[in-house]
Order: C-alpha cells, then structure tokens, then sequence
C-alpha cells in the first residue's frame, strides 16, 4: 500500500511540473502571439482591436513595456516570428476571404535590448517606438474575394520563420469543413512578400473550432502548429513535412500562440474568451 501511494504521489507530482499556468495582463486580453527573444523576455501582439503594439514579456507573463509600432497598421495581426535582427508580425487574419491588403511587418530587434532589476527595480532599455517595413502579398492560388464556399482557405493565423523563409499556415473555414491546411512559403523581396504554395496537411477535427491552425514555431527540422485542442508536430522530410506525433492540450482554450523553447517545452498563450480568460502556459513536450 505504501508502495502504490509513493507512485500515486510522484505522479501527481510529475504532472505538476510538466504545466505551469501564469496570468496575463488585461492589456493582452487578445493576445494573438508569443515569441522568445534571444534573451529571457518575450514579444507578444494583440489581434484585431488593438493598436499596433508589440508587448514585452517576463518567464513569469508579467508585462513590463510595450513598444508602438509606426508605419504599421494592426487590422487582424495574428502570430509573430523572431529571427535575429528581425521581428516578424502577420497581419494575416482574413476571416471573410475578401482581404486584398494582406501583409507582413518586419521589425529591426536590436542585441543590446534587455532587462535586469537595481537596486530592487526593474529597468529595461527598450524603445517605446520601432519602425516597421511593410510587405504586402497575396494568395497564389485566391481568384475570387470572397471564393467560393467550399474554397474558404485563405485565412490564416499562424506564421513562422523557417530555414530562410516565412511559412504561413491557412485555416479552412469552406463549407463544408474538409479540415485542410495550406502551407505557404514566403521570400522577402524588396517591397514584397513573395508567396507560393507548398503543401496540404490535415488537421483532426470536424469544424474549424477544433481544426484549425491558430499559430505555429519552427525549431530543428520540426513544425509545431497549435488548435484549441491539441499540437501537432511534423518533421520535414525531402521538403516535405510528414506528422511525427500529437499532443492532447486539455479542455478546450482558445489558444492563440505558441513558442517551442526546445524538443521539451513550449509556451502557449490563450486569449480572454468564454473558455477562459487570458493565460501563459508551459508546456513540457
């Protein structure tokens, strides 16, 4: 009996430290992306509502500044990539599939940006104002604006830099739902993103609620992409990304944004809806 309860009590214990949740600030109710920086601070964005800021974060999902963003507009930024010296922000949301103004921002990010306490205070060297480059696109394969029902492929939610390119993911609102997600690749040009069709994968799920792609991260070979219910994980094989495995996330959240730290643990983000309100969680893999 002793024996069953020490492996009852280190499994719990085991879970426990496989999650941590941390509240966010009401300032991030539509939080739409998490992304680490190459120091221990996170850049997030708001989605559609919001005026274009990008929003520094602790580990702990404390917020500590906010930086405007000039010569950007957020009409539904939805997911962010860092690389570098870039910042990447999709301005991607395209719910209706009528959007002809479709883009991505590019941001300079400087090394010498950081935090540290003194004397007891937070101090930070971040700017309250990054100018941003605009690349606008479009969808090589959109005719029509809006398609068709059954071709309602041309929102998107999810963005990552990958390997020299931008990877952009669609999220299938067709009628009926067939749970297809496009996979675009994406080289900057001089005043244009240049966009071109990559592949079809599906994700499991009989609506685009449970289906969808709502944000994704690269890291060695591998493309983690989030839904409100799980995360999958595909490997790239000959150009190729093949499905490697899933991950059950729970009760159902409307997960917003994911950053992979390493093969082992991850961050996601959830947006303030009636499934919840605005979180952080850590994730092991």
């Amino acid at each position: 009996m002793k024996k069953c309860w020490c492996i009852i009590v280190s499994f719990f214990f085991l879970v426990s430290c496989a999650t941590k949740k941390y509240k966010l600030s009401s300032e991030l109710n539509e939080i739409s992306g998490i992304d680490k920086s190459f120091r221990d601070f996170y850049f997030s964005i708001n989605d559609s509502g919001d005026d274009p800021f990008v929003y520094i974060l602790r580990q702990d999902g404390v917020l500590i500044h906010k930086m405007f963003v000039s010569g950007a507009k957020n009409i539904d930024w939805e997911d962010l990539s860092s690389q570098h010296d870039f910042l990447y922000i999709g301005d991607i949301g395209n719910n209706r599939n009528i959007r002809k103004d479709l883009a991505v921002y590019r941001i300079p990010v400087l090394k010498h940006w950081g935090w540290n306490h003194i004397d007891g205070k937070l101090n930070h060297n971040f700017p309250d104002t990054v100018k941003a480059e605009r690349y606008p696109f479009n969808y090589p394969d959109q005719k029509k604006f809006p398609p068709e029902l059954d071709n309602m492929n041309f929102d998107a939610e999810a963005l990552t830099y990958a390997d020299g390119k931008l990877l952009i993911l669609s999220k299938d609102r067709s009628r009926p739902y067939n749970a297809q997600c496009k996979i675009y690749e994406a080289n900057l040009l001089n005043s244009t993103l240049d966009v071109k069709f990559s592949q079809e994968i599906q994700l499991k799920g009989f609506s685009w609620l449970f289906g969808s792609a709502t944000s994704c991260d690269f890291l060695d070979n591998k493309l983690y992409i989030l839904t409100y219910k799980r995360l999958y994980i595909y490997e790239r094989m000959n150009g190729q990304f093949k499905l490697l495995r899933k991950k059950n996330l729970g009760h159902l959240q409307q997960w917003e944004g994911i950053c992979v730290e390493s093969e082992y643990e991850a961050r996601i983000v959830a947006e303030k809806s009636r499934l919840g309100k605005q979180k952080m969680k850590y994730i092991k893999l």
